[in-house]
């Protein structure tokens, strides 16, 4: 129906310019949102990047790591993976059955702004973001026009991108396109994976193919501004094995996903019902399907079993703002439904096994108010979370649960430039059906008893700004309570994996980031986290939680020797952390510094209007090991060479 009222309204569109659709948390001059930092278009063609996971990594704040599963996250402080919920044009991107969005498989050609929030996000997000969130934002409008760009490497690496913009009265509509593929990612070291890696500088089984296709129509009517986008990629990719570990003792994941398909459909409109009241309203439609293939060794000549997932996921989200002097006041409420059906078949069949099938659904409903304080600007927040799995496979029933959440924010300038804002609350985050019934192929083992997280947060946030130079300094805690963490369990003379409740844990830290211009020609970028993230004591085997740096820092040099060349520097070091080693043991993660370098040349402008640029990069230029994870490290050096029209 509301599909249908769309198209009617397009039909009658007056020829108005269509402006834009803000559609996650609006940020308004009194309101006040906890520590918030973004790239936008410009800088994104700055740093060249071949995936919205190499995007998203440029975020102060905002790690990027590739999982044993071989998807590629994004985590705020350091956080566990499904503690940072991300967005896509307003709606929620990770599929609710794992509750984690592979990024990594996603073309970059299509973002146009990549924007983080951390702490007690606004209720807008809805339940499960206990860290942050991360939006990220299709390009869209401005005048007619297109660009290209694509660009090749090592190993069989080459992508391309192509969007165009074309206003039609009061219509905007955008196209695009990306293909990404490479035959495999460089080896750092050798003596880093000591197993199941030949002696060869390709990662092995960490090919990749994806293509994805986007269209967006976006209108003014009088008081309505209306957006409808639909997106979708296919990809099959492999994953690189465990290497620390000897597949005699504990076999690593020896997967292929030969399948991975997402369709996203998202509608989106605000209407001004008054000079002081407006309705915002964010609908989605995700279908999602992927087969993983388990191999019996490093070969991965014979499958040994096969998992084929589908996934239907429905939700919405309304947003009512009023001003009523001196209030401003929103009433929020979301929810989302999801089916997930799975096949876990051994090869070679014998018996058809069955199909399970799950559900899980997901309410909020809250209201918040802002209002001025003082000198400063208050905004205070309520929220209930409700959280249901009405169908569980085979699995044993769950009861439902819901837990209130609340935050409360202020903001106080000061000086010329000078602000400072404290912000917290707690946050709620629900264990995924996967969390509670996956056995990944016979790699974990279930736990039906798991109880969600609960966050408390605060940020104490300073910020300076003048033209050519921003600072934000931000110290910040969370105090868990139950705490989703893994251990290692022996069933049946096999190591098994479990998730289970932590007592609780704490982490601390400071979040800060610097830009500035030097001079005209001269820029430089700096950030840094440094934090300590700790199990309660005597609820885990030991007291630091896995896979959090203590440190973080990065930064970039900015050099225009001329108006048409452009060149960036960036390092970044990450410091020790640790993980689990297969038997459930504490192993450390040593440190490791990356230090990449861009370059783009605007060589000529062509008849069409186009300025054609030449584009080189070089990723991890030292060729360094940096392993965020126990037998995963990253990506060694590699080179890639482009071209780009805008």
């Amino acid at each position: 129906m509301i599909l249908h009222v769309l198209m009617a309204v397009m039909s009658a569109a007056a020829a108005e310019a269509p402006a834009d659709i803000v559609i996650t948390a609006e940020r308004t001059p009194s309101r006040v949102l906890p520590p918030t930092t973004e790239l936008g278009d410009a800088a994104l063609l700055e740093r060249q990047p071949r995936t919205a996971a190499d995007a998203v990594d440029q975020l102060p704040g905002v790690s990027v790591r590739t999982n044993s599963r071989g998807e590629t996250i994004a985590r705020v402080r350091g956080s566990e993976e499904r503690q940072t919920q991300l967005f896509l044009d307003g709606a929620p991107l990770a599929v609710p059955w794992d509750g984690r969005a592979d990024i990594g498989v996603l073309p970059a050609g299509l973002i146009g702004t990549v924007r983080a929030t951390k702490g007690a996000v606004p209720i807008e997000y809805g339940a499960n973001a206990v860290a942050g969130a991360i939006d990220l934002e299709t390009r869209s409008g401005g005048p007619a026009g297109w660009r290209a760009m694509g660009s090749v490497g090592r190993h069989g690496f080459a992508d391309g991108s192509a969007i165009a913009t074309l206003p039609a009265g009061g219509l905007d509509l955008t196209l695009a396109a990306s293909a990404l593929t490479r035959d495999a990612e460089p080896v750092a070291s050798l003596e880093a994976l000591p197993f199941s890696q030949p002696d060869s500088g390709r990662r092995v089984n960490s090919d990749l193919r994806s293509v994805s296709g986007f269209g967006a129509v976006s209108l003014t009517y009088g008081p309505l501004v209306a957006r409808m986008s639909l997106l979708h990629f296919d990809a099959e990719r492999g994953i690189a094995p465990e290497s620390d570990r000897d597949p005699r003792l504990a076999a690593p994941r020896y997967w292929r996903y030969p399948d991975i398909r997402q369709t996203q459909l998202n509608l989106s409109s605000r209407l001004e019902l008054s000079d002081a009241a407006a309705v915002r309203l964010v609908g989605w439609r995700q279908w999602f399907g992927q087969t993983i293939e388990q191999f019996t060794d490093a070969s991965y000549d014979t499958v040994r079993a096969r998992q084929d997932d589908k996934d239907d996921t429905l939700g919405g989200r309304f947003v009512l703002s009023t001003a009523v002097q001196p209030f401003t006041l929103r009433l929020v409420g979301s929810a989302q439904t999801s089916r997930h059906t799975q096949v876990d078949q051994p090869v070679p069949v014998v018996t058809a096994a069955p199909k399970l099938i799950y559900r899980q659904n997901l309410y909020t409903l809250g209201a918040e108010a802002d209002a001025p304080v003082g000198a400063g600007r208050g905004t205070l927040g309520l929220a209930y979370d409700h959280f249901a799995n009405p169908r569980t496979g085979d699995k044993p029933g769950q009861p439902d649960r819901g837990a209130a959440a609340f935050s409360a924010a202020y903001r106080l300038p000061f000086g010329s430039g000078w602000s400072v804002a404290a912000s917290g609350g707690r946050r709620n985050r629900f264990p995924t059906a996967r969390e509670l019934f996956g056995e990944a192929l016979g790699r974990f083992l279930p736990n039906p008893a798991l109880r969600p997280e609960q966050a408390w947060l605060g940020d104490l946030e300073l910020t300076y700004a003048q033209a050519g130079m921003g600072v934000q300094v931000n110290p910040f805690l969370s105090r868990a309570t139950d705490t989703i963490a893994q251990r290692v369990v022996a069933v049946a003379g096999r190591r098994l994996r479990q998730r289970y409740n932590l007592a609780g844990s704490f982490t601390y830290g400071i979040d800060a980031a610097m830009n500035a211009r030097v001079s005209k020609r001269i820029g430089v970028e700096a950030s840094a986290i440094v934090l300590r993230a700790l199990a309660d004591a005597g609820s885990a085997p030991f007291r630091r939680l896995p896979q959090r740096p203590s440190i973080e820092v990065g930064g970039a040099v900015t050099i225009d020797p001329t108006a048409r060349l452009h060149v960036r520097a960036e390092v970044r070091h990450t410091g020790p952390a640790v993980d689990l080693d297969p038997s459930g043991n504490r192993a450390r993660l040593p440190p490791g510094t990356e230090v990449n370098l861009r370059g783009r040349w605007a060589i000529t402008e062509l008849r069409s209007g186009q300025r054609l640029t030449l584009t080189a990069s070089v990723d991890n230029l030292t060729d360094d090991v940096i392993t965020p994870q126990l037998g995963l490290p990253l990506s060694g050096r590699s080179f890639r060479f482009g071209v780009q029209l805008n």
